[in-house]
């Protein structure tokens, strides 16, 4: 048993260790369980050296010295066992950290065989697959280093507590540390790289969508299609300004693709990939927005065509409507009628105003589009014509029917100065009639002077009104032949009243 306890074999590895321990732990229960055996041999044999005890079969000096001496020699096989069980647990610390360590050196091996890789990813997505795998892999990492942290401050434990493996402990504390800055320095490496593969491939992806957009675009704005009325031209047109704002925002993510590139490695900066795509897209971009312009422009020369045909067509529809008005009215021949055709024919010529501005502004809009070589002159020139044909044909109409009202109305006012004229002269009549009562005295003659007085001054307006009606009388016998001979028998009558 003691040279079993004595051994200096304490294993050649963990699992060696593990059952030497195994082994050794039922020795020590072996031993443990002599020791009842040991305390009852001990016990009889103590009692050979009583005094009490008349047969003594030998010296009781030699008894105790062998008991003394079992005594000795069980406890020597104890402190054997303690010393035996203290080397192999520090055969098992020694192992336990050559274990840990050379897992975590495999484990380091593993993953830097892994990160050699130059798989980067083909395109945008297994790009972020295998980043996202890294950020993973980073995150393992960091969750790795606190128990291999663990194992090297075990490791220093030894070295302190000066272990027979300390040499060993610290040449692998070495190598692992050496081992992990290696890793951390390809795991940041891999890293950069693989942020470089995703925005060379997230510009490739931005520049491939840009393209196509652009390509959308140009066949949109390329159209020729420019609607066949107002209505669908004002579509078209709000369809084109939400594409001008399309483009307009995309001028943004344009630039953004231009830092996406001053971002990459130069070498990626410089790859055809990347250096000669910014200027076929600007160049591209640079058409659309031309050809974008030019669509514009024919939108709205097309709706300015249109609204001038539609404006057109009202004022031409205003101009028959108020034709047929013209054509329709009938000068009445009482003066209180005409007055009331006055009013309306008023109401036409402030109508007529605002018609004429109208009817400019078709005229301006169409030597606009004629100037601008539009494709519809000959519409153009139609339109404008028979506008101003028949603007013009309705001016003369207007007027036409103005003079005649406005002759109807002096002859209606003729009349009535006349009969004014006659009734007030009849009036002054009667008033020189009733002088005759008057008397002959003072006061009467007095009175009778004052009247005449008044009277002759009031026979001198009318003589000047008898003038202007004389005027206007052969005014109208030439405007109206046809009543000349009523015009002249109502001059006549004002006058048989003035001399009676």
């Amino acid at each position: 048993m003691p040279g079993r306890l004595q051994s200096q074999d304490c294993g050649k590895h963990l699992h060696d260790v593990d059952d030497l321990l195994q082994t050794h732990t039922l020795v020590e229960a072996d031993i443990s369980a002599q020791a009842e055996r040991i305390r009852g041999v001990q016990a009889s044999a103590l009692r050979f050296t009583s005094t009490e005890q008349s047969y003594k079969p030998c010296e009781p000096a030699l008894v105790s010295e062998k008991v003394a001496l079992l005594g000795r020699a069980y406890e020597e096989l104890g402190r054997l066992a303690g010393g035996r069980r203290a080397r192999l647990e520090d055969s098992r610390r020694l192992w336990q950290f050559l274990w840990e360590l050379g897992e975590e050196a495999a484990w380091i091996r593993e993953q830097e065989q892994i990160l050699a890789g130059g798989d980067c990813g083909r395109d945008l997505t297994s790009a972020l697959h295998l980043l996202s795998k890294h950020e993973a892999f980073r995150d393992e990492m960091a969750a790795r280093y606190g128990p291999l942290g663990h194992s090297i401050a075990a490791g220093d434990a030894l070295v302190r507590e000066g272990h027979f493996g300390a040499q060993e402990v610290t040449e692998r504390i070495r190598d692992v540390r050496a081992q992990w800055a290696h890793l951390e320095e390809a795991s940041q490496l891999r890293e950069q790289r693989l942020k470089e593969a995703v925005a060379l491939h997230q510009f490739q992806t931005d520049a491939n969508d840009m393209e196509a957009w652009i390509m959308e675009t140009l066949r949109r704005v390329s159209s020729q299609e420019v609607g066949h009325d107002e209505f669908s031209t004002q579509t078209l047109a709000r369809k084109q300004r939400e594409v001008e704002e399309e483009i307009q925002s995309h001028r943004n993510l344009i630039d953004s693709l231009h830092e996406q590139a001053l971002g990459l490695p130069s070498a990626y900066a410089r790859s055809p990939q990347v250096e000669g795509r910014l200027p076929a897209i600007e160049q591209r971009y640079e058409e659309l927005e031309s050809l974008s312009a030019s669509r514009r422009q024919a939108l709205e020369g097309a709706l300015a065509l249109y609204r001038m045909f539609s404006e057109g067509d009202a004022c031409q529809l205003w101009v028959g409507e108020k034709e047929q008005w013209l054509d329709a009215m009938e000068i009445p021949s009482k003066l209180e009628d005409l007055e009331v055709v006055q009013q309306r024919f008023e109401t036409l010529e402030t109508e007529m105003n605002n018609m004429g501005t109208r009817i400019s502004d078709v005229n301006q809009v169409a030597k606009q589009l004629l100037a601008s070589d539009h494709r519809s002159k000959g519409q153009i020139h139609q339109t404008q014509d028979q506008l101003n044909d028949r603007w013009k044909e309705f001016e003369r109409l207007a007027d036409k029917r103005k003079q005649a009202l406005e002759s109807a109305l002096n002859i209606q006012n003729y009349h009535l100065e006349c009969n004014e004229i006659q009734s007030w002269m009849k009036e002054k009549t009667k008033v020189i009639e009733s002088t005759q009562s008057l008397g002959n005295d003072l006061a009467g003659v007095m009175a009778l002077q004052r009247k005449l007085t008044g009277m002759e001054r009031d026979l001198e307006a009318i003589q000047g009104k008898l003038d202007d009606l004389r005027k206007e009388a052969k005014k109208l016998a030439k405007e109206h032949p046809d009543q000349a001979q009523e015009t002249q028998a109502r001059l006549g009558g004002s006058r048989r009243c003035g001399r009676s």
